[in-house]
């Protein structure tokens, strides 16, 4: 192998899991192995090296698009730098991995997106820890759980991008975690310490992120400011719950499109957008803290000049948690710093907005809006600077003596430069000579081909052009080598300056990292008053008692793409379990999520879409609506309905809310009945929660003479020459068929459907021959024992029937 070659592998074989960008001149190269796996994921020219080695490049200077790529996929890449000047490198360049990137490990403006990036980490000691990290905010947050499922809720809810997990790691909520993940990566290395007083899965999960990332980064001094954090502090939303309720991805594809997210978030500004999917992962318990997000939003509903000002005020501020963490890393450029300049002088308008309600007199109360951190970077930093660091261009005038200085020689320099041409155009009578400059040649003195008889012979040629000559002489070197020399020294001191005004800001990143936390609260509260007033929300009466009560509720995603004909819901002690029956097709399942919906929404300090709403606070949301199966571990559709609905029965409080949907469907009719029925009984005798209990199972209807809180409602069809229409409005009582025949004939062929009802009538003659075996008993003749012995196997039969 050459040596640039061997230079390669012993670097590769540091990071044999990574992608190597191996820089060479203006590509990074990556080779053999790499550069297979780089051609056919990126669709670049594989090409070959010495006919030994394969290789494939990508530009420099556009290497971040294709390494964007690469992370979306799954692939770690190490950038491998030259980290000396190759015109100065005696012999090989030395070269230096400076960066392992990773999916979790972003800090790169060009690779981010909006939302949250969060890497995470999961150890199983006595219990699941459980760290979420993300390194380009700097937010980082742990808890402990006991079980698999609490586990993938909290995956479900901060949605991390990549997970570690310790070499030895084994458990298999890891098969569970990986379909919600795109990368899993095994530790290795030594963990991190930290002084933390948290509890011990938690800190283990802490000191594992943390090494990952210091690995990542290369920067061994990292830390955060770690925080506990409890599910018990917040309504708990398990993984189940979330999905089928689609508040952060729809069910059919996955992604935004159609969930409570997307309908909620109008903020203006990235750090807003993030925060309103913090409040959707933890709806709040404390009444008094709704009151304050309810309090705000009225204002800001009701004021619309106000919430205008402010959400144009808004879109003047940059990613400040961006911002700051790449200033914390040493890695912000310039433009960052302008940005941060810019958004604190947008900020500075917020504090004289005259607020009334209590949160957002506190807001603007504790908005610090760093005056000295704005007038130093004003008076250091140009308005447009460029994006490196290391070119000049960066500080202004009359921020450093010794920087006027040199800028002032320079100046002199370049006069002069001017000055030697103008002489030269008098000397050689040439009015079409220029002196010019480029980084390879240097300075010269450029005279078309028509006038090199007028060249005087002290002048050394240069450099020939199709239709010019360039030439040089002494003057002009000397002076070049004073102004590159004064042009490398301004270079390093602005560098050096510039380093500087980064690290002074650097002392200030709490103060604006809280200073973006309450912009961020103020962007959400502005959305929800914007979304109030866009779709005709109301405030919701929250409180610490049982009752859930909504007039003219609406499904607030469902009904931006359809008519949507609004419904009421009363759960209160009298009607804690309300059993609904009626058509498919006719709403139930719609229903079910609408009063969830509702129910976060003013949890989270929302106004809901009702005319009406006293929301009782929940503690916990479960959901079973639809049917799935997981084959590769041998558990039925019945089997994972079950196992639910046994979570559901062993976390469920008397201040929960329960949303079952057809809960027996997936075994025989007799079966699931059964199960239903004593379902339904051990929720009302045992648990108390609200629920709400969808079904097809007409005879749950029965419920209601037997227990005092179930009640009966349906949704109803309306039949027109024999056709229906649904009428989407809820009822009291049960329903007396599920029309399901009827649903089926608009879309089966007539054929089935006509057998269908051929099945149904000979069903029917079953019974019509059971009640004819009862008119035929002689009571006349029969002896009261035998009259006893009849009527009980009447019951049981009657029993069995109803019962499927």
């Amino acid at each position: 192998m050459t040596p640039m070659m061997e230079q390669y592998y012993r670097i590769k074989e540091r990071y044999k899991d990574a992608l190597l960008f191996f820089r060479v001149g203006d590509f990074y190269e990556l080779f053999d192995e790499d550069a297979k796996i780089a051609s056919r994921e990126l669709g670049i020219v594989l090409t070959s090296r010495d006919k030994k080695h394969l290789m494939a490049g990508v530009p420099h200077h556009s290497a971040f698009t294709y390494i964007k790529r690469l992370i979306e996929k799954g692939y770690k890449v190490a950038i491998c730098e030259q980290v000396e000047d190759p015109s100065k490198a005696k012999g090989l360049v030395k070269r230096e991995v400076v960066r392992v990137i990773t999916p979790g490990t972003l800090i790169e403006e060009e690779l981010l997106g909006k939302d949250n990036n969060f890497l995470m980490a999961l150890v199983k000691d006595d219990e699941y820890g459980i760290a979420f990290l993300d390194v380009s905010t700097g937010e980082f947050l742990t808890t402990s759980v006991r079980t698999k499922e609490e586990v993938l809720a909290e995956v479900m809810k901060f949605n991390p991008v990549e997970c570690v997990v310790p070499k030895d790691f084994e458990d298999d909520v890891l098969e569970d975690v990986e379909k919600i993940v795109k990368t899993v990566h095994r530790f290795e290395g030594a963990l991190a310490d930290i002084s933390s007083n948290l509890p011990k899965p938690a800190e283990i999960a802490c000191r594992l992120v943390l090494s990952y990332v210091r690995d990542a980064l290369l920067m061994k001094d990292l830390s955060f400011d770690v925080r506990y954090y409890s599910t018990q502090d917040y309504v708990i939303l398990d993984s189940t719950t979330l999905r089928n309720l689609e508040i952060f991805r729809n069910v059919v594809d996955g992604s935004r499109r159609g969930t409570l997210m997307e309908v909620l978030d109008r903020t203006v500004t990235a750090m807003g957008s993030r925060m309103l999917r913090r409040w959707l992962q933890r709806p709040l318990l404390d009444v008094d803290e709704i009151e304050k997000r309810l309090d705000a939003v009225e204002e800001l509903k009701e004021k619309s000049f106000l919430r205008r000002s402010i959400r144009e005020t808004l879109r003047e501020v940059y990613d400040l948690e961006r911002i700051v963490s790449r200033v914390d890393y040493r890695s912000a450029n310039a433009r960052d710093l302008v940005a941060l300049k810019n958004s604190l002088k947008a900020i500075s308008k917020l504090k004289g907005m005259g607020f009334v309600s209590k949160r957002l007199r506190e807001i603007a109360n504790d908005l610090d809006t760093l005056d000295d951190v704005c007038k130093l970077i004003e008076s250091a930093i140009v308005d447009d600077p460029p994006i490196t660091v290391k070119e000049g261009g960066i500080i202004r005038d009359g921020f450093n003596e010794e920087l006027d200085r040199l800028r002032s020689l320079k100046k002199e320099h370049e006069s002069f430069i001017k000055m030697i041409e103008e002489r030269e155009r008098r000397r050689t009578g040439i009015e079409s000579l220029k002196v010019g400059y480029n980084t390879v040649f240097g300075y010269y003195i450029e005279v078309p081909k028509s006038k090199l008889k007028l060249v005087p012979k002290h002048y050394r040629r240069k450099q020939t052009l199709v239709n010019a000559e360039r030439y040089t002489i002494p003057e002009l070197e000397e002076r070049e080598e004073k102004i590159l020399a004064c042009e490398e020294r301004i270079k390093s001191l602005e560098y050096e300056i510039f380093e500087g005004i980064r690290e002074e800001v650097a002392r200030h990143v709490e103060r604006i990292r809280k200073c973006a936390k309450l912009v961020a609260e103020l962007d959400v509260l502005s959305s929800l008053a914007e979304v109030a007033v866009l779709y005709n929300y109301t405030r919701p009466k929250v409180n610490d008692g049982y009752s859930i009560v909504v007039r003219d509720g609406r499904h607030p995603t469902v009904e931006l793409t359809t008519k949507f004909v609004p419904n009421d819901v009363t759960l209160d002690r009298n009607g804690r379990i309300l059993i609904i029956t009626g058509p498919n097709m006719a709403g139930k399942s719609t229903y079910l999520r609408m009063v969830a919906l509702i129910t976060i929404m003013a949890q989270i300090g929302s106004f809901v879409p009702a005319s009406y709403a006293v929301v009782g606070v929940v503690d916990r949301i479960f959901t079973r609506i639809g049917a799935v199966d997981d084959i590769t571990r041998g558990r039925s559709t019945f089997m994972v309905e079950m196992e639910e609905i046994a979570s559901i029965l062993k976390n469920a409080t008397s201040r929960s809310l329960i949303l079952l949907d057809e809960v027996g469907k997936s075994t025989g009719t007799k079966d699931g009945l059964s199960l239903a029925w004593a379902i339904i009984e051990y929720l009302h005798n045992r648990i108390g929660a609200k629920t709400l209990f969808a079904t097809h199972y007409h005879e749950l209807s029965e419920l209601e003479n037997e227990l005092e809180g179930v009640k009966n409602y349906h949704f109803g069809i309306v039949e027109k020459d024999g056709k229906i229409e649904f009428e989407r409005k809820i009822k009291r009582g049960a329903s007396r068929e599920s029309y399901g025949i009827k649903v089926a004939s608009t879309v089966l062929p007539k054929e089935i459907v006509e057998r269908a009802y051929e099945l149904v009538r000979r069903e029917g003659t079953m019974d019509n021959d059971f009640l004819r075996e009862i008119a035929e008993i002689d009571v006349i003749t029969m002896t009261p024992v035998q009259a006893l012995v009849k009527l009980e196997e009447i019951v049981r039969r009657c029993r069995e029937m109803l019962k499927g």
